[in-house]
Parts: C-alpha cells; sequence; structure tokens
C-alpha cells in the first residue's frame, strides 16, 4: 500500500525486521486514473457496512480466522486497525520463486499462491512481476518520514502508510508489475496486459484488489491497481461471488478514510 516517492519500493529488509540500506525508487504513480482496470467496485462508499453476523447468514463463515490477529490471513489493516503490536514481523517469510525487481518476501500460503498465479498468467501469455512485497516496520518508518519531509502530511497520507499500518508488514501483501516494466507503480498499470489479467483472475488464486478505485472513502488509500492481497480463496471466492471487493465492508468494519 501507499507509494510515492519511496511508498511502494521494494525492499529485502532482513529477519529482524531491519533494513540493511534504504529503500530505492522505482517510479511515482500517477494522481489521475487514465482507465480501467476492469477490477470490481461495486460497493458504494456511502452503503451502510453490512454487519458480520449478517455477512455470515448468507452461508459464509466469516468466524474462520481473526480479522485482529497479525498471524491471520484475513487480518484487517488500514488506518483505524494498526497491527497489534505495531513492530511486529511474520515467521514464515519465505522467498517466492516468481520475476522480482526487488527480491521479494512473503508469507508461505501467500508465496504459495504467487507461484500458482504468476504460474497461471504465463500460461495465459502474460507476464506479472513482483514490486514490492513484505516491508519491516523499520523500513516503512523510513519511507513515511522521507515521504513526509517532501510531499507534506496530507499527501503522505494519502499515499503511504503510516508504519505499523502498512499491508506490507503482514507479509501478505505484494505490489505487482507487468513484465514490460511499464507502469508499474502509476495507475495506468490497470491498463498493461498483467494490469487487465490479475484484476479478473487474482481472485482465483486467493488475491484481491485491496484498494479499487472511488473507494478511497472506506479504504483511506487512493486507487492503486498494482497492490494486492492474500486472503485465501475461500474468501477472495465469497468476494468475487458476492461482488463485494472491500474487506471493511465484508466483515461489517468501519470505514477508515483517516487516522484517529
Amino acid at each position: 500500500m501507499g507509494l510515492l516517492v519511496v511508498a511502494l519500493t521494494g525492499c529485502t529488509a532482513p529477519a529482524s525486521g531491519t533494513p540493511s540500506a534504504a529503500p530505492t525508487v522505482p517510479g511515482t504513480p500517477s494522481a489521475s486514473a487514465t482507465a480501467g482496470s476492469g477490477s470490481r467496485v461495486s460497493a458504494s462508499s456511502s452503503s451502510p457496512a453490512p454487519t458480520r453476523a449478517a455477512a455470515s447468514a448468507s452461508g459464509f463463515d466469516l468466524e474462520q480466522h481473526s480479522v485482529d490477529d497479525p498471524r491471520s490471513i484475513w487480518v484487517v489493516v488500514d488506518k483505524r486497525r494498526p497491527l497489534r503490536p505495531k513492530s511486529w514481523v511474520p515467521q514464515d517469510l519465505v522467498q517466492p520463486d516468481v520475476p522480482h525487481t526487488n527480491v521479494p518476501r512473503l508469507r508461505k500460503p501467500a508465496a504459495a499462491a504467487l507461484e500458482r498465479m504468476v504460474a497461471a498468467a504465463k500460461r495465459d501469455g502474460v507476464g506479472v512481476t513482483s514490486l514490492s512485497a513484505y516491508r519491516a516496520y523499520t523500513v516503512q518508518k523510513s519511507i513515511y518520514e522521507r515521504n513526509l519531509r517532501s510531499l507534506g502530511r496530507a499527501a503522505t497520507e494519502r499515499l503511504t502508510a503510516r508504519p505499523g499500518y502498512s499491508e506490507h508488514q503482514t507479509g501478505l501483501a505484494d505490489d505487482l508489475g507487468d513484465a514490460s516494466g511499464r507502469c508499474g507503480i502509476a495507475t495506468c498499470f490497470a491498463t498493461t496486459p498483467a494490469g487487465k489479467w490479475l484484476a479478473a483472475n487474482a481472485w482465483r488464486y486467493g488475491w484481491i484488489l485491496r484498494y479499487p478505485k472511488g473507494q478511497q472513502a472506506v479504504t483511506g488509500i487512493q486507487w492503486e491497481p498494482w497492490h494486492f492481497r492474500y486472503v485465501g480463496t475461500a474468501l477472495s471466492k465469497h468476494m468475487h461471488r458476492t461482488d463485494q471487493p472491500l474487506l471493511e465492508r465484508v466483515f461489517g468494519l468501519p470505514a477508515s478514510p483517516d487516522y484517529r
């Protein structure tokens, strides 16, 4: 989540969560959305969030995993829901065998699912590249503070998560790019072969587009067609089937347009 000057940059932090060097800048996102991504964005930010109990009544068990425990593949992290503890480090990080610009690390289930998804895209003639996966608390802190100095608070908090509030720290998120290298960290990624393929197919492999277009009032983050989050196939298929792209809405959680 969250990019601009360096927010989306990939980094390979050691297991201790301490980066060996400051992250580099792979690109700067466009502030405008120039083309549709094909992602499912039907939920209006003005519509009331369903309760978790009401959603469970649909027949899908929304109590299978915790939305609070950072170890859970369903943990929901946003501007109202930091990781607890904020400095949490996943214990099962591995390197997925996928094309990458910065060596990625993800939690084991997410890494395996990413490998399957990238392989499926390749069979369809589409090249998907990992740009930035796990980021430690210390790395996110460095990115956030650097952006504060260069962009100011308003722009930074629209584009970059505070340390402890980033999905990248869960080890379940990856910023994905097109093999061509075009539009890697920009909204025009939605127009690339990889962007289109992922928007249409990521749910089949347990991944969701976490920050859809037009949903900043709920997610607190601008449209990021490159930012995908692993939730497992049970939940991703449920979200696809019910045409509900937002974790906050699925679980009946408050919108998080800004920090408390």
